[in-house]
Order: C-alpha cells, then structure tokens, then sequence
C-alpha cells in the first residue's frame, strides 16, 4: 500500500479501516483514487484527489467555488439526485496540503464516494444513445436550475478567459506572427476561414453582462462529467466542478453539445465520420430545456443553435494554435496529433455551420410547446 497516500489520507476524517487504495487513471488533470474502507459489516468509500496546481494556480479559490455551489444546491436536492460532498481534514479544512521531498506543496481533498453509478465516454459506450442524451441534457439543465439564484459574481475565475473567444482568435493570431513553426502555411485556406468568422462567433462573450446573463457555468460539459443510474440512465450527479465560473450558460450547452453528439472522437481523421448527429443533439437539447426553457432569455434560446458553433470555433482555434506553437498545450501521440485534431474540429464546425438552421427551429418550436404548458 502507498505509504505516502496512507499518510494523507489519515489527515481526513474518515471511516472504519483503510482496507484498499486504487488510481483511477481516466481523468486527464487530477489524480484520482478510489479509497475502501472496512466500516463494521459495511465497506465506505471515498475519492481522493491531487489537485493539478499547474492547471488550478490556485487551489484554495477552486475549492472555494465548489463548496459555495455544493452547499447553494445540496438542500434543493431530491432523493434521486446528489452533488459532491466533502470529506474534511482533521482540521476541519476542505483541503489538505502537503509538502513532497522537493519542498513543493501538493494538495489534496477527498469526497464522499457515489456508488449505483455509471459514466459514459461517448454514447457508443451505452445501450440507447438517444435516451442517455436526453438525460445529460436534463442533468445540465438542473444543474443551472439548481443555479439560476447564485449570484454568479460571487465566484472566482479560476482559469482566466476560459471562454474568451477574441483572445483566443488573437492567440492564433500571436502564434502565426511569432512563426515558431511554418505549420500555419498548411492551414493558410482554413485560417482564412477563420478570420471571416471572428465577428461572428465573439457575440456570446462581447455581448456577456449585457443582453446575455451572467452565470453559474461549469465549463466542462463532457458527458463523463456526468455519473448516471447504471440502471436507468438518469442523472444522478453533475462532477468534476473544478472549472465552475461565471460565465454563460451557452458556453456549457455548446461544448456540450460538441463534445457528446459529434459521432467521433477530436483526432478522428475519417472525414465521412466527422459529423453532428442531429438526433442525439436534439435529444440532448430536449432535456436541457425541460429543465431549463423558463429560465432563458430570449437571447439565450436565439444564440442555442450558434453556440455549438462557436464552441466548436474555440477549439477549433486553440487546437491550431497548439500545432503551429509546436505542440505546447495539448499533450500528443505524434507529430501531427494536433493538425488532425484541428482538421477534425474544423470539419466539424462547417457541418454544425450547416445545421443550425435546424437546430435553431427545433430549438423554438419546443421553447414555445414549454412555454405553453407552464
């Protein structure tokens, strides 16, 4: 057994006996470990994390956005659903630091353990794709219901300009300037493209505190940040809060919508696969707005369809931008892991651009059927 995590662990206030530790090694930041614990007849279990202070500069204010939001919609909870809880240190602290061999601080938290659950990577991973869906977009639509009353100014911005669309176009810009690499001459028709879009794709984040809201976001919408009935496929609980923010709730529909119904993976180089697939995404959007329609402005249902782009956009830029860089950001597998997924984000884009049209009437025509039956 880990010495030193056995240690760590034992500043927390845990129960029953230290039985098995074991890394989950799915997360792409922090590290993770599955703890069990022999508590009289039963097994406990808990969640202990690393948080990565190279990403999170600062641990404290995360930590501090993630109990204001948690405690805000603990006691709103039903039976059916949960959000995380934490497991304190002996001090009482949310978090535990730790001083390593190099004299470099590590920090540490734990969380109660979630058990009866399931998390999808893709919607090929799961039995009926359009019904687990329609569930993400309901768990994500309560997640900002449970939300709407925060006042979302009172949160940190752990990442600075997370979603800052013009000042990632101007990184691209920045990157091609400094010519570290002459990757950008192969792109020279696609960037191009991207130029003529910028006006375009900056209206969620130019028009910010103006004619669109400012709120809770949690900022990474991928459908494994989501723990479902193993079961029946409904949420259960909205994890990884480590990014929540004030921003717009466009930024979480979009990416969501991106990262979930796209039918392939960001580095899939088969063009025929790089698609949105209408279906799913309608079924997402429908258990988004259940939840969720009431409580959107006018602007924000007119500006659902776009936001898939312009999240798709965003990537699409931080991607080239990373390979014209020489490959700083992102971690690759080879030397053209960035181009291809760059490649595989415009494409994508350029079929989202496509669907809006549709996306936006399907997206009226049930705000309007909700609208009437509340």
């Amino acid at each position: 057994m880990n010495q030193k995590l056995k240690k760590i662990i034992d500043n927390f206030q845990v129960r029953g006996q230290l039985i098995s530790i074991e890394e989950n090694a799915q997360g792409n930041i922090n590290s993770t470990y599955l703890l069990s614990f022999k508590d009289g007849d039963s097994t406990s279990k808990y969640l202990l994390q690393k948080i990565n202070s190279y990403v999170f500069k600062e641990p404290y204010l995360v930590m501090k956005n993630i109990e204001a939001v948690t405690s805000h919609v603990r006691d709103k909870m039903d039976n059916e659903h949960k959000t995380l809880s934490f497991v304190r240190t002996i001090n009482d602290d949310l978090m535990y630091t730790h001083t390593n061999s190099d004299g470099e601080k590590e920090y540490y938290r734990m969380y109660e353990y979630i058990d009866g659950c399931i998390s999808y990577n893709t919607f090929e991973d799961c039995d009926n794709p359009e019904n687990v869906a329609y569930y993400a977009g309901k768990c994500f639509g309560l997640f900002h219901k449970l939300l709407n009353d925060f006042p979302a100014n009172l949160l940190a911005e752990t990442i600075p300009d997370f979603h800052n669309t013009p000042k990632r176009f101007k990184d691209l810009l920045a990157a091609i300037e400094n010519g570290v690499t002459n990757r950008a001459f192969e792109c020279s028709e696609e960037i191009v493209y991207l130029i003529s879009k910028i006006k375009e794709y900056s209206i969620i984040w130019n028009s910010l505190s103006r004619a669109i809201p400012l709120r809770v976001t949690h900022n990474d919408t991928k459908l494994n940040n989501i723990l479902m009935n193993a079961t029946t496929s409904e949420g259960v609980a909205v994890i990884d809060l480590d990014t929540i923010m004030p921003g717009s709730v466009l930024f979480d529909i979009g990416d969501g919508i991106r990262s979930a119904c796209s039918n392939c993976f960001e580095d899939e180089v088969d063009e025929d696969k790089i698609f949105l697939n209408l279906e799913l995404t309608k079924a997402y959007l429908k258990g988004y707005l259940e939840e969720m329609a009431t409580y959107l402005t006018p602007s924000e249902i007119n500006l659902i369809g776009l936001s898939i782009c312009v999240l798709t956009y965003e990537l699409t830029l931080r991607f080239l931008t990373d390979y014209i860089n020489n490959d700083v950001y992102f971690k690759v597998k080879y030397k053209t892991h960035n181009y291809d997924r760059f490649r595989n984000q415009f494409l994508l884009l350029r079929d989202v651009e496509a669907k809006v049209g549709e996306i936006n009437k399907f997206v009226k025509a049930m705000y309007k059927k909700l609208q009437s039956t509340t």
